[in-house]
């Protein structure tokens, strides 16, 4: 049967801003620093250096696929393959379909998720964003049956972003990319991002919130003095997404934009049933508060997708309680924290469920939501 890879990555090449970001903000695009062994040492945008974590641990993760199910932690992660060329060959990344058995796979970016929080100026996000998106749509040209980039999207400015959407769309774009964090402690459902939300729904492409690195991730407020360290970071910033779809649908954005599509990505899925029921049974009494119409359960049966983990085992649990309709798979093909033949997890994982369902899952979900 055809199965579709929700979430996976590229790795860009270590100088892809440099070469595409438009002439007049090239010396403030992303530059990445590399010492003479090929260890990535430092990145920067906008001439200063990136608020990140641990540099060896991050650029081992952004590369490092399988390589915990080789019994390995990630101080002990390869640091090199980041740089590898063979990243940007899709030639290989259609052998590495071919090898788990998936008919398609949408791409988000890696380094995109890096630069987001440390950009202030909307301009020079949209430039980079151009950059990024420029570059992808071009490598994939000779497979683009198979291979579908999710456009990044800047949402710091709505007019810009409503332009760079026009224009992936007529590249092909099926989706695009808005990165977990608030803009201003600004919900998603502000009016401001309107206009973004309006050109989504009429240009038909998904949304696919993924989260990305920033200072203000959930739970950050408990280490303001010092680094909780990268596993910390990692488990509280998945829920990044689901707050950011929450305030969406909270401030009524699904009910201005009925047909939007909206999907959080690399969230995990065993927090639906618990969000679903906090939802429903406080707008029995408290929905007069909100912007919301309608119940949670009806927004996600209409508007809302969840990408869920292959070894997730609430996963199933998941499914039996809110319908096998809006959940799909990701690999996180080439990211540490991805998963190895995520095809044949799902299926062991989801043995008990009928057979039609692990279809939707596998395949008619993902293919529904991005129009594959």
């Amino acid at each position: 049967m055809r199965a579709i890879d929700g979430d996976s990555h590229f790795i860009e090449p270590l100088d892809l801003f440099e070469r595409y970001t438009d002439p007049s903000y090239r010396d403030r695009t992303v530059q990445v620093d590399v010492d003479s062994s090929g260890r990535v040492t430092g990145l920067s945008v906008d001439r200063r250096p990136m608020r990140m974590a641990d540099m060896d641990e991050l650029m081992s993760a952004c590369a490092g696929y399988g390589q915990k199910e080789e019994g390995r932690d990630i101080s002990d992660f390869d640091l090199y393959r980041i740089a590898s060329q063979t990243w940007q060959d899709m030639d290989l990344r259609i052998g590495y379909l071919d090898q788990e058995g998936f008919a398609a796979q949408v791409l988000y970016p890696t380094m995109g998720l890096l630069w987001e929080s440390s950009v202030d100026d909307p301009q020079l996000a949209d430039a980079l964003c151009r950059a990024y998106n420029t570059w992808a749509f071009e490598l994939v040209a000779g497979h683009k049956d198979r291979l579908f980039p999710a456009a990044h999207i800047s949402i710091r400015d709505a007019t810009l972003a409503v332009r760079e959407m026009a224009r992936v769309a007529r590249l092909g774009c099926r989706t695009i990319f808005v990165g977990a964090a608030p803009i201003g402690g600004r919900s998603f459902g502000n009016p401001d991002f309107d206009p973004i939300w309006a050109a989504a729904q009429e240009l038909d492409l998904a949304v696919g919130i993924h989260l990305v690195g920033h200072p203000n991730y959930t739970g950050s407020q408990w280490y303001r003095t010092g680094n909780p360290g990268f596993m910390y970071i990692t488990m509280m910033n998945v829920q990044d997404p689901r707050i950011a779809l929450t305030s969406m649908m909270y401030d009524g954005v699904f009910e201005r934009f009925p047909r939007l599509r909206v999907g959080t990505i690399e969230s995990m899925a065993g927090w639906v049933g618990e969000w679903l029921e906090r939802i429903d049974y406080r707008y029995k009494y408290l929905g007069h508060t909100s912007r919301m119409k309608r119940s949670a359960a009806e927004y996600f049966a209409r508007n809302i997708w969840v990408s869920a983990n292959p070894e997730e085992r609430m996963f199933p649990l998941m499914v039996q309680f809110a319908g096998d309709e809006r959940f799909f798979i990701g690999s996180d093909y080439p990211h540490a924290e991805g998963f190895v033949h995520p095809i044949r997890t799902t299926r062991e994982l989801l043995a008990t469920l009928p057979e039609r369902s692990i279809e939707k899952i596998l395949c008619d979900n993902a293919a529904a939501f991005y129009r594959i």
